[in-house]
């Protein structure tokens, strides 16, 4: 065989070999993966899925897997995989910036600053919202290492039709009570025309953080204790607002039933129930789907038109370890804060969108509702985000929930809670960014 055929025949292979591995790098690029995890609830009232079609098509290249992740111990399970610079995940979507704190305290979290830019500027979004998700750096400075993608409110849901045949309506509204006094006055007409119980506060594990703080906040005007960092387990307000719980328990004027099943109170709200409800203002919405419009709305505790409630916000973030950062990021910006996701959210569960322009058009109800809600979250602030915030909520359920079962004194609660602090040795530093 001659040289020049055997150098042909080398070529013809080395051509192969290349083709074989354009290819190979063709379809590996065609099979890029983005891998979603969302809380099972998010999954059924965000168009998650929907928002991962339109991007597969958008970028045929791309392939979007969406799956549920573990609702209350997802923390835990990603700060034990993402230590180990491993991930099953490339984007979270769920998750309280408070209860992320343990994850940025970590250095697990892309810093998503680089979003906040034209559109999606941050003098673009509703302030309450997005400042709930803004830490601290290292230096100080202010970064963003989650972002919200709907927002919420602490308020006292209402059924109209029981406050009308309570004789607590007049000039078109529900009577809002000016003090606390009235407030359980209202409470006992109230139980005249509940099937089961006037109220129900969400004590949950889920919001026992925010019913306790936009109590105290409604009360005295500050969340904090004399130190003004830590959340205040210590004054005459803070004692006062569990006795109150306890008490309209014990006379069964409010339920007890969020301490065990967390959807206790929007369901029996939903079921005509339970009169009112104090948690989320979207649960009015939700539940207006079943009862209608006109037979629900949201009003403040007293106190929260003066003092401001608790705002918070549900969020997005993206681990260092995931090898597809980039991509997370352009899904966040095309789906997640698109006009039609946001708007899906409000429009179906009463969800607000964190995007102020998205207020203009095509919320589809409760238009009148959407500005007085929009003023309490103006007027709010959002529940601090400490490094070992999740120990922090358990403590607080482990001596919160015996108070309102009536097995402990709320001054015992409020002192196991500072004594707990300091023998857990709870780290209560505050990672959120302040205003000098």
């Amino acid at each position: 065989m001659s040289a020049l055929s055997t150098s042909k025949k080398l070529t013809a292979i080395l051509l192969i070999i290349a083709s074989v591995t354009v290819i190979g790098l063709l379809g590996f690029a065609q099979s890029e993966t983005l891998r979603i995890e969302a809380d099972s609830w998010i999954l059924q009232k965000f168009p998650v899925k929907e928002a991962a079609e339109r991007f597969e098509k958008d970028h045929p290249e791309v392939n979007v897997k969406v799956s549920p992740k573990n609702y209350r111990n997802y923390v835990q399970t990603y700060l034990m995989v993402w230590k180990a610079d491993k991930t099953t995940v490339d984007l979270a979507i769920g998750g309280m910036p408070n209860e992320l704190s343990d994850l940025v305290a970590s250095d697990l979290l892309v810093d998503l600053s680089d979003i906040l830019k034209d559109e999606l500027a941050e003098d673009k979004f509703i302030p309450g919202f997005l400042y709930s998700g803004r830490f601290a750096g290292e230096n100080g400075e202010p970064y963003y290492p989650v972002l919200p993608f709907m927002g919420e409110v602490m308020a006292l849901n209402v059924n109209t039709d029981m406050y009308k045949e309570a004789g607590l309506y007049e000039n078109g509204q529900p009577v809002s009570a000016d003090n606390w006094s009235e407030f359980k006055e209202h409470l006992e007409a109230l139980q005249n025309v509940a099937p089961a119980h006037a109220l129900s506060v969400d004590w949950g594990w889920n919001f026992i953080t925010y019913s306790y703080a936009a109590g105290l906040l409604a009360m005295r005007g500050d969340i904090y204790g004399s130190n003004g960092k830590v959340l205040d387990f210590e004054s005459e307000e803070a004692e006062q607002w569990l006795e109150m719980n306890q008490e309209w328990i014990q006379e069964g004027l409010a339920g007890k039933g969020t301490i065990s099943d967390v959807n206790y109170g929007r369901n029996n709200f939903k079921a005509k129930t339970i009169a009112e409800i104090y948690t989320a203002h979207s649960r009015t919405i939700g539940a207006a789907q079943v009862l209608g419009e006109d037979s629900t709305t949201v009003m403040p505790i007293p106190g929260a038109n003066e003092h401001g409630t608790i705002a918070y916000s549900h969020d997005v973030y993206i681990p260092k370890a995931s090898p597809n950062k980039e991509l997370a990021k352009q899904f966040i910006e095309e789906q997640i804060f698109s006009k039609w996701f946001q708007q899906k959210g409000f429009n179906d569960y009463g969800k607000l969108p964190v995007i102020k322009r998205y207020y203009d058009e095509g919320l589809t109800w409760f238009q009148d509702s959407v500005e007085r809600i929009l003023q309490m979250a103006k007027n709010s602030v959002y529940f601090p985000k400490y490094v070992d915030g999740t120990k922090l909520r358990d403590l607080m359920l482990e001596e919160i929930h015996p108070v309102l079962s009536g097995n402990q004194s709320p001054e015992s609660a409020l002192q196991n809670i500072r004594e707990g602090i300091e023998e857990q040795d709870l780290d209560l530093t505050r990672l959120g960014y302040v205003e000098e």
